[in-house]
C-alpha cells in the first residue's frame, strides 16, 4: 500500500467488507447471519458496532478479521483480500496485521498481561517495538501493572 503525504491515517481503510453475507446451513435450517454488509473501518479510527443479540456484531467481525469465512462478498484487510488466502495465509496475517481482544476471556492463565499480547510476536520470533507496545498497554488500561 502506498501512502501519499497529502494524506492523513483517517484517508486509509485499515479494513473493509464489501457486500458481505454470512449463511449458515441449508434448506429449512438456513440462517443469514450477514446479508450483504458492506463497511469500511478506518486507519486510526475507533469504531462502534452495536446492535440486538444475534444481529451479526460478532459475525461480522470474525469475518473481517479472518477467522471465519463469508458466504458471499469481499472482504480486505489494506490491500489483501480474504477471499484468496489459504489457510496459512490466513494464519500469517492474522499473526503479522491483526489484533484480538476478545468478547470472551481468552488469555493464557500461565502468561502475564505482557506475554499474552506478545504471544504473536514471540511465536513467530520477532521482538516487539517498545514504543508500539507502551501504546497498546496504556491503551487498554494496562499501564500501572506493565504485567
Amino acid at each position: 500500500m502506498t501512502i501519499s503525504p497529502s494524506l492523513g491515517l483517517k484517508d486509509i481503510t485499515a479494513a473493509r467488507a464489501a457486500g458481505v453475507s454470512k449463511v449458515y446451513g441449508e434448506g429449512e435450517t438456513r440462517v443469514v447471519a450477514l446479508d450483504r454488509v458492506s463497511v469500511d473501518f478506518r486507519q486510526g479510527e475507533f469504531t462502534a458496532i452495536m446492535g440486538p443479540s444475534g444481529s451479526g456484531k460478532s459475525t461480522l467481525m470474525h469475518c473481517v478479521a479472518g477467522l471465519d469465512s463469508f458466504s458471499e462478498g469481499s472482504v480486505r484487510i489494506g490491500d489483501v483480500e480474504l477471499g484468496t488466502l489459504k489457510d496459512k495465509q490466513l494464519t500469517q496475517l492474522r499473526r503479522d496485521r491483526i489484533g484480538f481482544i476478545f468478547q470472551a476471556f481468552n488469555l493464557l492463565p500461565t502468561l502475564n498481561a505482557i506475554e499474552n499480547i506478545t504471544l504473536p510476536m514471540d511465536i513467530a520470533g520477532r521482538k516487539p517495538d517498545e514504543a508500539w507496545l507502551r501504546r497498546v498497554v496504556e491503551t487498554v488500561g494496562l499501564a500501572e501493572g506493565r504485567g
